[in-house]
């Protein structure tokens, strides 16, 4: 397959998974598609082939990497949990106004973690490049 191809599939996905989102409500299959978009787009953009620094990484580097996620998604789940109890029991929401808020409560989640998560793989990135 080209690269073009896994492009398009990869943006499918994303925007087939929106309307489902807008038009159903969350489901656990979302927990499945994104990571199969992710590793889409990379694919089509080339960057699939850097996954090969892994096979360089240390026990220590794989331990904090693998500590930096998981401490990632718990302030992901934990600022989601805070908003869905400020849009629910505090705010009471309702209507497109409590969706758009959650959407966006979703979205705003997201940050610290590319923050966090983001600067510890960043960090063994440069260690295993400099080590080159």
């Amino acid at each position: 397959m080209n690269k073009k191809t896994f492009n398009i599939f990869g943006w499918v996905l994303l925007l087939g998974m929106a309307v489902s989102w807008i038009g159903f409500g969350y489901s656990s299959w979302y927990i499945l598609l994104i990571p199969m978009a992710y590793i889409s787009f990379s694919i089509s953009d080339g960057s699939i082939k850097k996954f090969e620094k892994i096979k360089q990484m240390s026990i220590r580097q794989v331990i904090l990497t693998l500590f930096a996620f998981v401490v990632s998604v718990g302030i992901a789940f934990a600022l989601i949990q805070l908003a869905n109890y400020l849009i629910n029991e505090i705010l009471h929401l309702t209507g497109w106004i409590k969706t758009i808020s959650e959407i966006v409560a979703v979205i705003f989640s997201v940050y610290p973690v590319k923050f966090t998560f983001g600067s510890v793989v960043y960090k063994v990135t440069k260690d295993l490049n400099a080590a080159r």
